[in-house]
């Protein structure tokens, strides 16, 4: 009987440490950065992470171990920033490196160890997108979508009427007073909420802009 017992127990252990947290693979931008720091940024892929770790480019290997990110084998590109930018950098690659604990929720991915917390958002695929160019007017006008809000009023061609979006260009602030064209990659959104745009634009390039006097 105490064999069975633990048989059973070992069973259970073994089983517990071999469920893995189901890490979305893809590209993740930090959340809530500083607004005069460039987000971080990480890119999980059939095992092998990269990404902008704060000054420079850094790859590596990764594994899910305990719900623990475990990387391996850093490398990075040898630039030098400003003292700040080396100080976030050096921050956030120790910490990389001390298997911070893994958490999923929808699409952002939390990192954490002791203290120390960092958030990700997964970002949108873009290898299906379309590549458009669009024109973005210099001023918003009020519209009603789930609230009264101001959109954005963009055309396709100069020809072209305007017309409202009633959502953001990811990735784009628009300056007031100022007239945009830009490249934006288009995705297409298969359950878009209700009074909402029914694709997703991502910023580009910037191609022209424009001071408009009022």
């Amino acid at each position: 009987m105490l064999i069975k017992r633990l048989s059973v127990f070992s069973a259970m252990v073994l089983l517990t440490a071999c469920q893995q947290i189901n890490l979305p693979q893809g590209d993740y931008q930090q959340l809530e950065a500083n607004a005069t720091q460039k987000p971080l940024q990480i890119a999980l892929h059939e095992g092998k992470i990269s990404g902008f770790t704060g000054c420079n480019n850094t790859m590596g290997n990764y594994q899910i171990d305990n719900g623990e990110l475990v990387v391996s084998q850093l490398a990075s590109t040898m630039m030098a920033c400003e003292p700040s930018a080396m100080e976030r950098e050096q921050a956030f690659s120790q910490f990389l490196q001390n298997r911070p604990q893994v958490a999923i929720a929808g699409k952002t991915l939390t990192l954490s160890k002791a203290d120390q917390q960092y958030q990700f958002s997964l970002q949108p695929d873009l290898s299906n997108a379309t590549t458009k160019l669009v024109y973005v007017a210099a001023e918003r006008q009020t519209c009603t979508g789930v609230a009264v809000q101001q959109c954005l009023k963009v055309r396709d061609t100069k020809q072209a009427e305007w017309q409202l979006f009633y959502d953001e260009i990811e990735g784009f602030t628009p300056q007031p007073g100022v007239a945009y064209r830009l490249r934006i990659k288009e995705v297409t959104l298969k359950n878009p909420a209700a009074d909402a745009s029914s694709v997703r634009w991502v910023l580009d390039m910037i191609i022209e802009q424009e001071v408009v006097n009022p």
